[in-house]
């Protein structure tokens, strides 16, 4: 067998129905960086006056969020290379929810830039994780269309 019938021949590994699953489940998995940071953003008014801080204070808790997204994403994506994409996301998604179960309970605003940061890093995972599966699942021909329909 031939390397690219190889190569062609994993892709069709996965029913077409299974690849839609598939593609709706790293979807529902990868809206949680976007939603993290947009459903936060109407109580940044309430936070400054639950903790009295400033306002600096404040939005760092949306800019180191969004930084440490981005850190996360550069070392998530090599350890899900290393280890496996599953193994990687069940523990950044755990990781995940005990972070934001710990903004719940903060008593400074310190407490929460730090919890933040860390709920960023981990959650940076996601988007790295789904595009990867999408890319394992997908034949390069068909590739296109569910990146297409994954981001919308």
């Amino acid at each position: 067998m031939t390397s690219t019938t190889l190569a062609t021949s994993i892709y069709h590994l996965y029913h077409p129905t299974s690849r839609k699953f598939i593609l709706l489940s790293c979807a529902g998995i990868a809206i949680l960086t976007p939603f993290t940071d947009t459903v936060y953003l109407p109580a940044l008014s309430s936070v400054a006056d639950t903790f009295d801080a400033n306002d600096t204070m404040v939005a760092l808790t949306v800019s180191i969020y969004l930084a440490c997204v981005g850190i996360g994403q550069l070392i998530w994506g090599p350890l899900s290379d290393y280890y496996g994409r599953m193994p990687v996301l069940y523990v950044t998604i755990f990781l995940f929810e005990a972070f934001t179960i710990g903004c719940i309970f903060v008593t400074d605003i310190n407490q929460l830039i730090i919890l933040r940061s860390l709920e960023g890093f981990v959650v940076g995972n996601t988007v790295v994780s789904a595009q990867s599966i999408i890319s394992d699942v997908f034949p390069p021909d068909e590739r296109g269309t569910a990146m297409a329909a994954f981001l919308v």
